[in-house]
This record gives structure tokens, sequence and C-alpha cells, in this order.
């Protein structure tokens, strides 16, 4: 009787904890997926200038893969958002062979837990804000 009393209080407290720990793990994978995207535009970056030559990342519409590649061949890296997070919009963010982005961009990121957003400034800066 105990023990079936004991197991209840947990079903209980789990059935509660659950909703809360679904909202954790989409901002988690939210976060993530936003950190991710500015560092791989940062490879991008350090790449273009470390090779001298131009760098592209594309981003897909309502896609949850993205694309960063040399100008004229030679690598190419196919990255995946986590689980549940997709891209908003499509972009190609451009940086020429000494870095620098070809103008301002502004990729969203969204999920069920909100929208995050990756700026890359005309000035070559990357950063990123999610909720």
């Amino acid at each position: 009787m105990e023990l079936a009393l004991v197991v209840a209080i947990l079903a209980v407290l789990l059935g509660l904890a659950y909703p809360s720990w679904q909202r954790f793990r989409a901002h988690q994978s939210l976060r993530y997926g936003a950190a991710q995207v500015a560092t791989d535009l940062r490879e991008a970056q350090e790449r273009a200038k470390a090779e001298r030559k131009e760098y592209r990342v594309t981003f897909t519409a309502g896609s949850a893969e993205y694309t960063v590649e040399r100008v004229g061949g030679g690598f190419t890296h196919r990255a995946e958002l986590p689980p549940g997070v997709t891209l908003s919009r499509g972009a190609v963010v451009s940086f020429t062979a000494y870095g620098r982005p070809n103008e301002t961009y502004s990729i969203e990121l969204v999920n069920s837990a909100g929208m995050a957003t990756v700026t890359v400034s005309g000035g070559g800066g990357i950063q990123y804000s999610a909720p």
C-alpha cells in the first residue's frame, strides 16, 4: 500500500515536471543552434582570411541544414541544426578574401521556444541572441 502511494506521488511529480523539462530543452536547443551558426560563420570568416579565398554560408528557409563552402570549390561543410530548430528565412552570407562580409546579415532560427538571431555586422562582427 505504501509503495503504491509513493509510486503515485512520483508519477504526479513527474507529470508536473515534464512540461517544464520540455520548455527547458527547447530553449537549450535554440541557444545551442544560435551558437552553432555563429561558430560556423566565424569559421567561414577565418578560413576566408587564412586562405585569401571567398567563402559563403547558405541558409535555406524552413530547413534545419545549411552549407559552409569556399567559392570556387575545394571545401564544403554541411551542418544540421539541433532537432526542432529551423531557419525562418533563407540567406547567403558571403565573406571576401579578407574576411569581410559583403553586407550586414541577420539569420533567424525558430522553434517552439521562440526565435534566436545571429547577426553579422558590416564590419565583420558576429554575435547571437537567444531567449
